[in-house]
């Protein structure tokens, strides 16, 4: 899963200005098959955003949260650029472009994982990290040298998995598998645009892709990153430029699980002016772009750049909450009076999200509903809080 959308934004429009190569699969590697179901979820982001609230309620879809501070050491200091939280029951990863370091459930600091370098179980860059839970694995994606550097939990390194596409941001299929989104593929002809590959570590190659179907022209200053989340051991993909989004079966099927209705809004057909410091259009503010997706039990998560949605499975509505201003704050914090979530992932009934240790000492009193022991121990954790500190990970308890 991975975190905040305009630093991704930012980072890859870099990567674009210095010419970094166009990520290439090979031309035999088989293209997953698409299957409709005629079952699909239907999505109105369109009436949802036309019906927005200035902010999404916590307590509307959630029950309870978690604080757990970071410890604050010279060996762990994090700067702002957190792109990865993973959490389990024993373990929280974090990554923010610099390191990559590993605390227990409680939040103390345990050891880094990965060293940057040149050398063999080395890597020089890396935007994200890719997480195997199951088997304790990290895989730094190094774009810069076309690798992936595995290492254990404890840091140890395991292998240097070579292959031909790297993506800036890579996805755990199942063991031994990730999904490599090729953010470059708008420089491909039509009909050969290829967003996704899964490589395969046992073969060492790259064994399916998944094909962009979208048959307009892509304008040169997109940014088109494909998005692929997990639930309940399923995973699902969804091309930047396709309103469709599909469960894989297996590495070579995919069957379609939901529909995005964007109603009156439209993709991009041209470059968004502001990029290049000029004024937006009347074509950018019907502009949509789906950013990053999450799934639990009973909500599907869409981070949009019109605000942020939930579209509940259990009564087939979609609502949505944000400003223009303020599009990545995904929930307002009526439960503990918290400045609420930023971007998050979700695994089962679980959010994970984080603040600076410095928003919740300036939010301290902020207007809350939960009024017994576990706002008294939530004050307690602040009033022991310093502004330099580690960010403080949020797990959100989410309602079935």
């Amino acid at each position: 899963s991975r975190i905040e959308i305009n630093l991704m934004m930012k980072t890859k429009l870099f990567i674009l200005s210095v010419c970094l190569p166009i990520l290439a699969f090979a031309q035999k590697v088989p293209t997953m098959q698409k299957k409709a179901t005629g079952i699909e979820h239907h999505i109105d982001i369109y009436t949802a955003i036309q019906n927005k609230q200035q902010a999404l309620i916590l307590s509307d879809f959630a029950e309870d949260i978690e604080f757990v501070p970071l410890v604050t050491t010279d060996e762990c200091l994090l700067d702002e650029n957190i792109m990865n939280v993973v959490v389990t029951r024993q373990d929280i990863i974090v990554y923010d472009l610099n390191a990559c370091y590993r605390f227990n459930r409680q939040g103390k600091f345990m050891n880094r994982i990965g060293t940057q370098g040149n050398g063999p179980g080395e890597y020089v860059k890396s935007l994200y990290i890719t997480v195997d839970t199951l088997n304790q694995w990290v895989y730094m994606g190094d774009y810069n040298q076309k690798k992936f550097v595995k290492y254990d939990y404890n840091g140890k390194h395991l292998a240097d998995l070579k292959t031909k596409g790297v993506g800036m941001n890579n996805f755990l299929y199942k063991p031994n598998y990730i999904l490599m989104e090729n953010n470059f593929y708008l420089y491909e002809k039509k009909g050969k645009r290829f967003s996704m590959a899964l490589y395969s570590e046992k073969d060492k190659k790259i064994i399916s892709r998944m094909s962009c179907d979208y048959k307009g022209n892509i304008p040169a200053m997109s940014i088109c990153s494909p998005i692929a989340f997990q639930h309940k051991e399923n995973t699902y993909l969804k091309d930047f430029w396709c309103d469709t989004i599909y469960r894989m079966t297996d590495a070579f099927h995919l069957q379609t699980y939901a529909y995005i209705d964007k109603g009156k809004f439209k993709h991009r057909t041209e470059d968004d002016k502001t990029l290049t410091g000029g004024k937006p259009t009347a074509r950018d503010f019907l502009v949509l772009s789906v950013d990053n997706m999450a799934e639990s039990d009973r909500y599907i998560y869409i981070a949009t750049n019109k605000g942020r949605v939930f579209y509940d499975k259990k009564e087939k509505k979609t609502f949505a909450g944000g400003t223009l201003k303020k599009p990545f704050v995904s929930a307002k914090d009526d439960l503990y009076g918290s400045p609420g979530l930023m971007d998050i992932s979700i695994n089962g009934n679980e959010i994970y999200s984080y603040r600076f240790a410095h928003e919740l000492i300036e939010s301290e009193k902020g207007k809350h509903s939960i009024n017994d022991s576990r706002y008294d121990t939530y004050l307690k954790m602040i009033e022991k809080l310093d502004e330099e500190d580690n960010p403080v990970i949020m797990i959100v308890k989410m309602k079935k």
